[in-house]
């Protein structure tokens, strides 16, 4: 049984790198340690510097112990597939089989895709998809919603000029704008796509202090690269209640106050359209289409008009996007479709399984431990104190030795105890023959 709490634990947690807050520590617990002044915008180090190290030492904390102590993404990890109980001896059994994932203390199955001899079945989370069309280049956004009309995240698609952190590319491609799209829901550097575009930053798009990435998780469907799955991280079927909508624009017209609104294109419009523009009311949809460059509202437009047209939806749209809306596919339960031992990273398939044997399971997941104990967060305080002795030319007085010694022995000491403490920490996994 895992340890939930302890009142050693470290939980000062305020995560802000840029502030010098992460994880495992934060600015002030390193501070203290080395007994200087506060870090700050003008600190030599900087606290922006302090929170660069704190991060990239939590990463190698993570590499050390071979788990982690904050919520890590895994993406895409395949795993084979073997029948311990016949399908109809598995309801005494509790399962037909099950999968050890590679990390423990599991939060969340993001995604659980099994091979059923033609195409892969997704058994978790509540998720959405949307795949791109040949005329993809005309959307003009794809929002992604939080249930009972909360906050929209909007990603602005882009196929000329300079390139946003919050917008998506679409000049090389369906494929390309896929791989776009998922690394602006995910918030991550757009490494497939980067050498295309022009990137030099992670995506970002935040909206009330909040993040996509802390909402919502992307991935390209393994058998269709024009197809973007999108899962919802709230918890169990929550995310159902998520929305997913698509924006696209066309220049439009109307003589005086009429239900009649001219268009570019109908082909690519579709009946139940919100409709947003000059002189339109503000509750206006497409009520029917009358031929390739006329459309009816639903409501009388005030007065003529020709401007820039904005029409949303949560419906697929003809030759730009096929759009699958948020759906609860999950059944965790011990009688369900299959259930969990998230602390150990067990997966047990019940009532939906593979048909094959070999790379038939696809699992994406979030783990990482529920607390921060004391050890991980005095040993991430020494090694980034450490860092910042290293790149430190002023001599600090370490007050247990009573006197100076030289920075290479403050190093060494500070790293010592550190990976000391991390060497009995790491987890040990047993194979049984």
């Amino acid at each position: 049984m895992g340890t939930v709490r302890s009142p050693s634990d470290y939980t000062t947690i305020n995560v802000d790198y840029s502030s010098g807050n992460g994880f495992y520590t934060d600015k002030g617990a390193v501070s203290d340690l080395l007994q200087v002044s506060a870090f700050s915008g003008s600190t030599n180090p900087s606290q922006a510097q302090v929170g660069s190290i704190i991060k990239r030492v939590e990463g190698i904390i993570d590499d050390k112990v071979k788990r982690s102590f904050r919520p890590i993404i895994t993406q895409h990890e395949y795993h084979n597939f073997e029948f311990i109980r016949h399908p109809a001896k598995a309801y005494y059994g509790g399962y037909v089989g099950y999968l050890q994932l590679s990390q423990m203390k599991v939060r969340k199955i993001v995604s659980l895709q099994v091979w059923q001899g033609s195409s892969y079945l997704e058994l978790a989370s509540a998720q959405a998809k949307i795949e791109l069309l040949e005329n993809y280049r005309d959307i003009y956004s794809i929002v992604l919603e939080l249930p009972n009309s909360g906050t929209s995240f909007e990603m602005i698609s882009e196929d000329t000029g300079t390139l946003a952190v919050t917008e998506f590319n679409t000049s090389f491609g369906e494929k390309t704008t896929a791989n776009e799209i998922v690394s602006l829901v995910n918030e991550q550097y757009p490494s497939k796509t980067a050498q295309f575009t022009g990137a030099t930053a992670a995506k970002e798009l935040i909206v009330s202090t909040r993040n996509i990435s802390d909402f919502f998780y992307a991935q390209k469907n393994t058998e269709n690269g024009k197809e973007v799955f999108i899962s919802s991280l709230l918890a169990g079927e929550d995310g159902s209640d998520c929305i997913i909508k698509v924006k696209t624009q066309q220049t439009c017209s109307a003589s005086g106050t009429t239900t009649n609104l001219t268009v570019q294109d109908s082909s690519k419009l579709v009946v139940g359209m919100a409709v947003a523009g000059t002189n339109i009311n503000s509750s206006a949809t497409i009520s029917s289409i009358t031929n390739s460059t006329t459309v009816v509202l639903s409501h009388t437009t005030t007065g003529s008009m020709s401007d820039t047209v904005l029409f949303t939806t949560t419906e697929s749209i003809p030759t730009l996007c096929n759009l699958t809306s948020f759906s609860a596919k999950q059944d965790v339960r011990r009688l369900g479709s299959f259930w969990t031992i998230g602390e150990e990273g067990k997966i047990f398939f019940l009532q939906d399984y593979p048909y094959h044997t070999q790379n038939s399971i696809i699992v994406s997941y979030i783990a990482g431990d529920g607390r921060v104990p004391a050890a991980i967060h005095e040993a991430a305080t020494k090694l980034v104190a450490s860092e910042i002795i290293r790149h430190d030319d002023q001599t600090i007085l370490i007050a247990e030795t009573g006197g100076n010694i030289s920075l290479k022995e403050k190093y060494d000491i500070l790293r010592k105890e550190a990976m000391d403490i991390l060497s009995g920490k790491g987890d040990l996994v047993y194979f049984l023959g």
